[in-house]
């Protein structure tokens, strides 16, 4: 996936929309038999794929783009560092809430 304020023609969002059910199917499927603790980032990591989709379909907002960028963050770090991920995602949550309310019905 890009990233940058280019609109994804309809082909390419259909491709990438394709390409992440395949990872959340595959992700469940590798779930089965991996340490817990990869669920949060598989679930983290598709939170922020699906947003990029949203934002290069031209759907995004400002504080979605801040959700998916703190994910960008999240994911590219080390795993398991000092990072409490409960407390990153509660306020992620809270973060995607607002923003969902942002967005034209």
């Amino acid at each position: 996936m890009n990233v940058g304020n280019e609109t994804l023609p309809p082909a390419r969002l259909h491709e990438e929309i394709a390409l992440l059910a395949a990872y959340l199917l595959s992700s469940g499927r590798g779930l089965l038999e991996e340490p817990a603790d990869y669920s949060s980032y598989r679930c983290a990591d598709a939170a922020r794929r699906a947003l990029l989709l949203l934002e290069q379909a031209g759907g995004g907002s400002a504080r979605l783009t801040a959700v998916r960028k703190s994910l960008d963050d999240l994911m590219f770090a080390p795993m398991g560092g000092d990072v409490d991920l409960a407390s990153v995602l509660d306020a992620l949550c809270a973060d995607m809430a607002s923003g969902l309310q942002e967005l034209p019905c």
